[in-house]
């Protein structure tokens, strides 16, 4: 069974990931499982989703706070490629970091090609380097086309913080259960529905509109409306190991659970450190500790002392 991981209010053991606070071992690596050695220099934020996480203040503020440094000396690269660099989900993304006095910059490579000395100057100052959420699958392969990969490995083991949600989580790991077969996320069809909508308080969203559920039980009620397509394991850029599953606990479009389906990915997928992260919880790591974050006022999959169900991990 799995281990749950529950906010900071009741923190429980360790993860098999990292080492809890409380300094317990960590699990033994299976046969065919890379070995994970905490480096004290990983530092991220990794939440169940993109834009409805790093869009309030309370995980903004620790993002910020795990740099160590005061707002006005932080420098944030956003890099929206799972997005196709669409300017709605940058500004939503980052609008809270650029009141609270850090310094924002975007990187946009999903339409264009840039040349590897500004993506390197660009990675270099950035103290903070936030994904967004969307297709995995593309962002990822155009990475490893441009190069972009190697730079954000290094970054990641030079100290810098890395953070995101939904696509934004799974990237960092080895890789993850995605949406990515969504078609409603697909480049062509995205930037064209974006074309044509050019209303800035459009609540058109491509990393979550495809949501029918709150996801918090199955849903009893059959879904005459459901699409056709399947979720997929995606790779990621290997910096952490383990196999992420972000909006853990709802239901997209095509009407299955993801906490159903990726059970069954995992036991596909046996040998892999499995990881389910809330719609509304994240996974902040620290060198070799860890905590598990939860926005106040909102539900999950875990229960909690008699106060209903809140955002957690798996």
């Amino acid at each position: 069974p799995a281990m749950v991981l529950v906010p900071p209010r009741s923190i429980l053991g360790s993860s098999g990931l990292v080492a809890s606070a409380s300094k317990n071992s960590i699990a033994p690596c299976p046969p065919f499982r890379r070995p994970y050695v905490p480096n004290p220099s990983l530092k991220g934020i990794f939440a169940g989703s993109g834009s409805s996480s790093m869009s309030t203040p309370y995980m903004a503020e620790v993002v910020v706070r795990l740099t160590k440094q005061e707002p006005k000396n932080i420098s944030l690269l956003y890099i929206g490629t799972a997005t196709y660099d669409i300017a709605k989900f940058r500004d939503k993304q980052t609008n809270l970091f650029s009141e609270m006095g850090v310094t924002v910059e975007s990187l946009d490579v999903a339409n264009r090609s840039v040349p590897r000395v500004e993506m390197e100057e660009l990675v270099d100052k950035a103290d903070i380097i936030l994904v967004s959420g969307g297709n995995t699958l593309y962002a990822v392969d155009r990475w490893e086309f441009l190069g972009l990969d190697e730079l954000l490995r290094g970054a990641a083991h030079s100290g810098k913080v890395m953070a995101g949600g939904s696509a934004g989580a799974i990237c960092w790991f080895d890789g993850g259960h995605s949406d990515s077969g969504d078609p409603d996320t697909y480049r062509l069809s995205t930037l064209k529905k974006f074309e044509s909508n050019s209303d800035p308080s459009s609540e058109l969203n491509t990393e979550e509109s495809s949501f029918v559920d709150n996801g918090n039980g199955p849903n009893d009620d059959e879904d005459t409306n459901s699409k056709d397509w399947g979720y997929v394991r995606v790779e990621g850029l290997g910096i952490w190991p383990g196999l992420v599953c972000p909006h853990y606990d709802r239901i997209q479009s095509n009407g299955v659970q993801r906490m159903a389906d990726f059970d069954s990915m995992m036991k596909r997928h046996r040998y892999e450190l499995g990881i389910g992260i809330d719609h509304h919880a994240a996974l902040e790591v620290d060198g070799d500790d860890f905590r598990i974050l939860s926005i106040p006022g909102e539900t999950g999959s875990v229960d909690a002392d008699g106060d209903g169900k809140v955002p957690g991990a798996w």
